[in-house]
């Protein structure tokens, strides 16, 4: 069984954020956000009375990792992810008045 490839935090119905493991497990990704994330958003879903919830994608494919990441962004919109906005807008699908 594999340990690495990508994973949401889910709050309800909602994507609340997708990220990659492809340095460490998945379990221990998640555990690093759960110690105290880079995002400060998603710290504050954790750190709320929210339920959240995970889906993992193992993966053997570490290239395509980071392609899997981007699909999912695009996809599901999560609400905190930092990179969302920035990806989004390189690929021109914000108008140029943002």
């Amino acid at each position: 069984m594999t340990s690495f490839g990508v994973y949401s935090i889910w709050s309800k119905n909602v994507c609340v954020y997708v990220g990659q493991a492809k340095q460490q497990s998945l379990q221990s990704r998640l555990r690093q956000h759960y110690n105290g994330s880079h995002n400060e958003k998603l710290n504050a879903w954790i750190k709320s009375s929210h339920p959240l919830w995970f889906t993992v994608e193992p993966t053997n494919n570490i290239q395509g990792i980071d392609a899997k990441e981007r699909n999912r962004i695009k996809k599901y919109a999560p609400l905190t992810n930092k990179l969302l906005l920035k990806k989004e807008y390189q690929y021109g699908h914000y108008s140029s008045s943002f």
